[in-house]
């Protein structure tokens, strides 16, 4: 057998490893010598399989005394960035995106109510706080508008459903950090914020369902009209062009 489907089949069986909860988080993988004896192959064909389980960070393979190869803590950030990379790059259009938006969000807040817990709720309940002062303050509270659908995703426990929405909400972050958001704007979103939270706190399944698709529709809707609008003034998508400052209601 060649040595690359050798060390394939090594990372392959440590992959299974892993998946099944026999090897855990910070625990130490034989050494290479020692690999190589128990499964009767070469040195070189565990220090390729390995390599290739660091590169998909799967494990850290640290030098000296005290090192060796070690399984990493299990991160999905890098699957979803990974992810949403690709949708750019497939040039995914608006409604493109919210058709997904659309189509995830409201059953990820359903399942949310279901099965958030104490300290779910107190990540939202402090997401909330900090971006209703940022109103106050008149500041960016962008960031904070999706981080609430990301902590929504948490909520509902189901590890795909998760890497989606952050990916999806990646996607949205092209889009919103491309327009102006009026104080308006913000206020109209964090009220919806609201009501989606109190929604998940008392477990309302139905509730929290109808008030992410209302939410999500009139968000999406709001950008497709800020994007027609820039690209009748001639400001296209991914252009730069100055800072405008915030508009105060009654400005």
């Amino acid at each position: 057998m060649a040595k690359s489907r050798v060390s394939e089949t090594i990372a392959q069986r440590i992959k299974r490893a892993i998946s099944r909860g026999r090897l855990s988080p910070g625990e130490k993988l034989p050494a290479e010598r020692e690999m190589a004896e128990r499964l009767g192959t070469s040195r070189v064909s565990v220090r390729e399989a390995y390599r290739s389980l660091e590169e998909a960070g799967l494990i850290a393979i640290k030098r000296g005394a005290e090192g060796g190869a070690f399984i990493t803590d299990f991160d999905h950030a890098p699957v979803s960035r990974r992810l949403a990379f690709m949708l750019r790059l497939g040039r995914t259009s608006h409604q493109e995106v919210t058709e997904a938006r659309l189509l995830l969000e409201p059953p990820v807040a359903r399942l949310a109510a279901r099965r958030r817990e104490e300290e779910d709720l107190a990540q939202l309940a402090a997401l909330l706080r900090q971006q209703e002062a940022a109103i106050r303050a008149n500041g960016d509270t962008r960031r904070f508008d999706l981080q609430f659908h990301r902590l929504v995703a948490q909520c509902a426990k189901n590890l795909p459903l998760a890497i989606l929405m952050n990916s999806m909400a990646d996607l949205a972050v092209e889009e919103v950090r491309r327009i102006d958001v009026t104080r308006d704007v913000d206020e109209h979103i964090v009220s919806y914020h609201r009501r989606i939270f109190d929604a998940i706190r008392r477990g309302d399944e139905d509730g929290a369902y109808r008030l992410m698709l209302r939410h999500v529709r009139e968000v999406q809707a709001r950008l497709a009209r800020a994007l027609t609008r820039q690209m009748e003034t001639g400001v296209m998508v991914g252009e730069e062009r100055p800072a405008k400052p915030r508009r105060r209601r009654g400005a």
